[in-house]
């Protein structure tokens, strides 16, 4: 595998990772701000759902972000 591909293979893995995290967290928002609005909790839901989002992201990226 020369440089270039390394480099190329390197970045998708970035952006994988980085998208994971991205992805966690503002799922982990609109599903906690979705519940507050139903169950009129205004923050509580939320927190929960961001410490939850924060748990899984800690998780993926001590696996290193493998699936």
């Amino acid at each position: 595998m020369n440089n270039k591909e390394k480099l190329f293979k390197d970045l998708i893995y970035a952006l994988t990772l980085s998208g994971k995290i991205f992805g966690t967290f503002m799922a982990g928002v609109i599903l906690g701000l979705y519940l507050d609005d139903i169950l009129s909790t205004r923050p509580l839901m939320t927190l929960v759902f961001l410490i939850l989002a924060f748990i899984e992201v800690m998780r993926i990226l001590l696996k290193g972000g493998q699936s």
